[in-house]
């Protein structure tokens, strides 16, 4: 008689070291079978002003944009050529991009004077330097011949052994198409906040496809395990940030945190029906995160004086971090003091949390409701769907 065997449970690990809040909600979704999402940036490749060129500055050798493309050309001297982008980015994040060319660089931990670190591949080697100005220390160099194009991954990850609140070490990382190349450890320096990109001599690359995620802070770790729910996975990855995670109309899953106020949609002139505007007297001006280290206070300037608010955050957990969060909680206290009810035309791909613009304000949706409503006089009207969105304010 043939033998039978019944597997009950599966656990599956991916021990890569390197795991953004993106990839890691992206993975715990796949566990609800949900594999469509949509997430933004935190480094657009096509600037607030419409050219590619305004997100960068400051650049050394030539640097030229053609088709949402970044290419440079070294001066030729023996020495790295630099362009840094405007958005500072907090330590622990993963860079993703597309290179053509042999000697570039990506510039992380970097300030306005160019103090900071390059990780580079030079088609014979890789390697990471730090930098002074135009002058390079070279801090590790693997002979390895990686040449021509390559999808590039750059992580870089901040590490605390003395204390929660102090970083000791940055770990960066290195792959080419996948393939781990390089992990380096070298004491932290705070510089700067600056990311960008490095050609070196006389060299031509281009740089396409740069992703930074919104949600790049690194998590240690995340898992569905057996007989859990996806959700509880869900919850760890997210803890206590301000993280959105909305079903959209499309079955598409968007995750993000609301800090854009960017206006996806102008309610045109004429479509509303009718609009009730709320506002709460006494907002609070004044609050007070209490971490688990820190406790920060957040005022906003106004007429009403100090009014107190009070939140807790176990996991805000250096100092920068709970003056952010609380810059945030206060935010939404004082966005929540604001609201309208509007009853219009339904727009089908409104949904809740998009920033949509009234009579020239910024509004952002909190939720959508429809109904079916008569309108015109008895006996000459026609039933007609209306839709009630409740806003508030977007700060």
């Amino acid at each position: 008689m043939a033998d039978s065997v019944e597997f009950k449970i599966t656990q599956c690990h991916d021990d890569r070291p390197a795991l953004s809040q993106e990839d890691a909600l992206k993975r715990v979704l796949a566990f609800s079978g949900i594999h469509d999402t949509d997430f933004d940036d935190e480094i657009w490749e096509q600037h607030a002003s419409g050219a590619l060129s305004d997100a960068y500055e400051d650049d050394e050798g030539t640097w030229s944009y053609s088709s949402e493309t970044l290419q440079g050309h070294g001066g030729g001297a023996a020495q790295w050529y630099k362009i840094r982008h405007v958005t500072e980015v907090e330590l622990g994040f993963v860079a993703t991009f597309d290179k053509t060319g042999d000697q570039g660089g990506f510039l992380f931990n970097c300030d306005d004077d160019y103090d900071g670190h390059l990780v580079w591949w030079t088609g014979t080697a890789v390697g990471v330097s730090e930098i002074d100005d135009t002058a390079a220390t070279t801090l590790v160099s693997l002979p390895l011949a990686e040449t021509g194009s390559a999808s590039v991954t750059v992580a870089v990850w901040p590490k605390r052994y003395s204390s929660i609140d102090q970083v000791d070490d940055i770990v960066v990382m290195l792959w080419f198409d996948g393939k781990h190349l390089l992990t380096h450890t070298l004491p932290y320096q705070e510089q700067g906040k600056h990311v960008g990109f490095a050609v070196y001599e006389s060299d031509t690359i281009t740089f396409d496809n740069l992703h930074l995620p919104q949600l790049h802070q690194l998590v240690e770790w995340t898992s569905v395990d057996p007989g859990e729910s996806a959700s509880a996975g869900l919850s760890r990855v997210i803890g206590y940030e301000n993280i959105k995670t909305r079903s959209r109309y499309d079955g598409a899953v968007k995750a993000w945190r609301n800090a854009s106020t960017d206006v996806d949609w102008a309610v045109p002139s004429g479509r509303v029906l009718s609009a009730t505007e709320t506002q709460q007297i006494f907002v609070p001006t004044h609050f007070r995160l209490v971490g688990a280290m820190h406790e920060k206070d957040v005022f906003r300037s106004g007429p009403q004086g100090h009014i107190f608010a009070v939140g807790q955050d176990p996991n805000a957990l250096s100092e920068d971090e709970t003056y952010d969060k609380a810059g945030r909680r206060h935010e939404q206290l004082e966005e929540g003091a604001r609201t309208k009810d509007v009853v219009m035309a339904p727009n089908p791909a409104l949904e809740p949390e998009d920033v949509v613009s009234v009579d020239g304000t910024s509004w952002r949706v909190t939720s959508i409701n429809f109904r079916a409503a008569w309108r015109g006089n008895q006996g000459q009207g026609a039933p007609v769907l209306e839709s009630n969105v409740t806003m508030r304010e977007c700060l």
